[in-house]
């Protein structure tokens, strides 16, 4: 890193250190705001329901507060600038959260500060209200350092990542012109320059019988830790067909008497779909210990059996559809949602598909293994991977500055999960997980602390060290852009 780039990392180490308690107050005052993402609540201006609406409202009033311009793009997101903003380097973060789900230990939209810690938590801190702070704050240090930039910087705050970035994509559809150079946090340091492809579909099946309901899940991205169900059994009988099973399978099972039978609940480990390995699919538990109990009549026997066949892995063999690359890695799948309802069994799936995988043809090949179980497939879809080549000019140097700011020698990745650098033109996914020093195993338990789990959590320093690299990066990649 030059003399010049070194001085703006000087100031700007400086200036966040000054600026401590500012970053910490409008992170939490963003989190406080349950800005999930709801098509099915649309209004005029407000295609994602009340509550992005609401968000995004007052992102662009902090964006004001701090003497932006700030644009409003028909409610599918909004956009702070600085400078000129037909002419501007791009910066991507999202404002909408998946549901916070139960079994907090804090209340998931209190925004809880904890200043032994030095973290917040509370739903979307880390993904991805961080970034947007961070970003904003980027923009106040250059316009006080009086740094000359040859562009525009132009923050795009979005409010549908979460169910399947339809904000981007309805402006990409509408022909809004992106900017020619972008920048996404919402990953992990370094330059992430590939992303999984994905396919995915909502699927039925007949389920009449002895069960009365099942209900687990709440987004298709996120693995459930509570799965429960109501059978017409008398609970002594449950409890003494579950006494006969393996001890494995009740230790997460709980029971207790309902007004139609008996309540049965599993208690798993919840997770971001993208890494089911890492999480325990309470879906799958209670489908496990319900087919091993015979305790169902009907086609719930089938329904139930064909259910815990599909969770039971997460790799893609039950479907037939099991593959992998060196550059990506293995194919994963998860079912987060199942609900039943009118005798059918409804479940949702979200597959992870490597780089070199068509996933237009692992949909069709996903959607002919559902129906050969019996199920009927109501929806499906499938979307193209995201790669960018490692020696592209802009990943050289996003890498190097990352290595002089930090000491890491980490190499660039591919990672699961997707984020709006695979629907927006010339982005690159950058930033801003890291190793900090601070760890959230120091204060929550396992299980807690992920960003579509219990408690989610982020340690200051996280968003300290997005900001200061983001400074460095907006700078370069203002020189490097024609």
């Amino acid at each position: 890193m030059n003399e010049k780039m070194t001085e703006l990392l000087h100031l700007t180490e400086a200036w966040i250190e000054a600026h401590h308690d500012e970053f910490v107050e409008e992170l939490c005052a963003m989190t406080r705001i349950p800005s999930v993402s709801r098509a099915d609540l649309a209004e005029p201006g407000a295609p994602f329901g009340p509550d992005c609406r609401k968000m995004l409202d007052f992102a662009l009033e902090r964006g004001r507060y701090y003497g932006f311009e700030t644009m409003d793009h028909e409610g599918y997101a909004g956009s702070i600038c600085y400078g000129d903003p037909d002419n501007a380097l791009g910066l991507f973060a999202h404002l909408d959260v998946v549901p916070a789900g139960d079994g907090w230990i804090y209340p998931p939209f209190d925004a809880v500060y904890l200043p032994e810690h030095d973290a917040i938590i509370g739903r979307g801190c880390d993904d991805n209200k961080c970034a947007a702070v961070a970003c904003i704050f980027v923009m106040r240090m250059l316009r006080e350092f009086k740094w000359p930039l040859k562009h525009g910087v132009r923050l795009f705050c979005g409010t549908s990542e979460e169910t399947g970035m339809q904000d981007m994509i309805a402006l990409r559809e509408k022909g809004f012109e992106f900017p020619k150079l972008s920048l996404v946090p919402d990953a992990g340091f370094p330059v992430n320059y590939g992303q999984k492809g994905s396919a995915n579909g909502d699927i039925s099946i007949s389920c009449e019988g002895n069960l009365v309901s099942f209900d687990a899940g709440s987004a298709r991205n996120m693995i459930p830790d509570r799965a429960e169900c109501v059978i017409t059994a008398d609970i002594d009988d449950v409890k003494k067909a579950l006494a006969g099973l393996d001890k494995e399978i009740t230790a997460n099972i709980a029971v207790e008497v309902d007004e139609k039978g008996t309540k049965l609940i599993a208690t798993g480990r919840s997770g971001h779909a993208m890494n089911p390995g890492g999480a325990l699919n309470a879906i799958m538990l209670l489908s496990r210990v319900l087919c091993k109990s015979g305790l169902l009549e009907g086609s719930c026997v089938n329904a139930v059996e064909q259910l815990y066949s599909l969770t039971s892995d997460f790799s893609g063999y039950n479907e037939g559809v099991a593959y992998s690359d060196d550059m990506s890695g293995p194919l994963t799948i998860a079912y987060c949602v199942a609900n039943l309802k009118d005798g059918r069994l409804t479940v949702k799936a979200d597959c992870r598909t490597p780089i070199t995988c068509d996933a237009a043809r692992l949909e069709e090949k996903l959607k002919s293994a559902w129906i050969k179980k019996g199920f009927t497939v109501e929806r499906s879809g499938h979307s193209k991977p995201y790669y960018i080549p490692v020696d592209d000019p802009h990943v050289v140097a996003l890498q190097e500055l990352f290595h002089d700011i930090t000491g890491r020698d980490d190499k660039p990745g591919v990672m699961g999960g997707g984020n709006y650098a695979r629907v927006i033109p010339n982005a690159i996914s950058f930033g801003p997980g890291m190793p900090t020093k601070k760890k959230i195993s120091d204060f929550l338990p396992a299980g807690h602390g992920g960003c579509h789990g219990k408690d989610e959590a982020i340690v200051m320093e996280k968003v300290f060290n997005l900001a200061k690299i983001y400074v460095i990066a907006v700078a370069r990649m203002d020189e490097m852009m024609e």
